[in-house]
């Protein structure tokens, strides 16, 4: 854990006993199995399960130390969208802090659990995520209590989602001014939102999706109103759209400008349409920067779903729903430990291959047996008193390394 390392002794405000432990985490969430939390933790390190425990409540600056592993593989002058999504992890005990009813999309219904929401930022071109920061959603109750306002309109949890973009959204804004999100954030209060942090808002419609023509014609002279709207788009027939390109031989990309009465804005439009086996499928995309080039806005989105590997393979690899713990802080503590573990794995082997093409397979599975194999090594060497630094010049300990990878040539 090298770049751990690097990275901890760049930042301030940490202890050296703080750092020793971080990096010795790191290095176990990445090369054990099974499933993470405090007893396994201990059993593959020479620390207690009391150890991580206490460690675990106390306050890490996770932010800073995955901004500053970021900044390693991306500049401000590459193309960079950042993304934000939630998802829901199921959790027993009845004092777990955050328990609720969160929507969960594998059920397709309500279940009581936990709500995590992430804020990533995704490079366009080589199609890869990198997460930044991770919060847990807190029930309706304690909203309504932290978001309480003279208002006459309740809070909501999109004043939750926004407040978590608000503490990194100077960060996001070094690189992207684009932010993506999913169909459920087409609401008017979270795009204001974003838009006033500096951002234009990349997101989803519904296929149904109210959306008024413009009117572009010539105004008559003469008292009254000035004719603003031809009527209401058809989406089906592609009213009010043109034609921008082919994206393959079954899918072609329109756009169009539209005033949306539920955003209450002027929004450009982009209608994904595609037909097989004489079914016509249209997915619509839109984005509040007018001036953007329409494939861009179809591009943005796409990238926006490398938000979701990220969610995956921290519950396959680096034990994302497994926390044992209750306590508020130690599950903040393990929910941005385990994407910082899936973070360090990604700028390293970006780091060590920054010279091969774009598109290069990444394998969290073959970086977990690899660092898996390196940790049995050097304890099966150190009890058995051998010396390691000529042994691992030669090229059998590449291969015994490589054992049980999927993918070697990611080496």
């Amino acid at each position: 854990m090298k770049l751990a390392e690097m990275i901890l002794d760049e930042m301030d405000n940490i202890s050296k006993a703080q750092k020793h432990f971080f990096t010795l985490l790191m290095q176990t969430i990445v090369s054990m199995y099974g499933h993470i939390n405090f007893r396994s933790l201990s059993r593959y390190s020479f620390m207690s399960e009391k150890t991580f425990r206490r460690w675990f409540r106390i306050p890490f600056n996770f932010v800073e130390f995955n901004s500053n592993a970021i900044a390693k593989v991306l500049a401000p002058e590459d193309e960079v969208v950042a993304a934000f999504d939630q998802s829901f992890e199921g959790k027993a005990g009845k004092k777990t802090w955050g328990k609720s009813f969160f929507w969960n999309g594998c059920a397709s219904r309500a279940e009581k659990g936990l709500e995590l929401n992430l804020c990533a930022l995704i490079d366009v071109k080589k199609n890869i995520a990198y997460p930044l920061t991770t919060e847990q959603t807190p029930a309706e109750s304690e909203i309504k209590l932290q978001f309480a306002s003279h208002d006459s309109e309740e809070p909501t949890r999109i004043d939750f989602y926004l407040s978590c973009i608000y503490k990194v959204y100077l960060l996001l804004l070094k690189y992207t001014k684009y932010f993506a999100v999913d169909g459920y954030f087409t609401k008017k209060k979270f795009v204001d939102g974003i838009l006033q942090m500096g951002f234009h808002c990349i997101g989803k419609l519904r296929s149904d999706a109210n959306l008024k023509i413009l009117y572009t014609g010539k105004q008559k002279n003469g008292p009254g109103r000035p004719k603003k709207f031809v009527g209401k788009c058809k989406i089906k027939d592609l009213q009010g759209f043109t034609f921008e390109q082919d994206l393959d031989t079954e899918t072609k990309l329109y756009s169009g400008f539209f005033y949306s009465p539920s955003l209450e804005r002027k929004i450009k439009v982009v209608a994904v349409v595609q037909t097989k086996k004489n079914k016509i499928g249209i997915a619509l995309c839109f984005s509040t920067d007018l001036t953007l080039d329409a494939f861009k806005i179809y591009l943005y989105y796409k990238a926006r779903f490398q938000i979701e590997f990220l969610f995956r393979d921290a519950n396959q690899f680096t034990g994302l729903g497994d926390c044992q713990s209750r306590n508020k802080e130690s599950l903040h503590f393990h929910f941005n430990a385990s994407f910082t573990a899936l973070n360090l794995i990604k700028v390293q082997d970006q780091l060590e291959h920054k010279d091969q093409e774009i598109g290069r397979p990444f394998s969290m599975a073959s970086y977990k047996a690899r660092y898996h194999n390196e940790s049995m090594i050097g304890i099966f060497f150190s009890m058995l008193g051998f010396d390691q630094t000529s042994f691992k010049l030669l090229p059998i300990y590449q291969k015994i390394l490589n054992y049980g990878v999927i993918f070697s040539g990611s080496y």
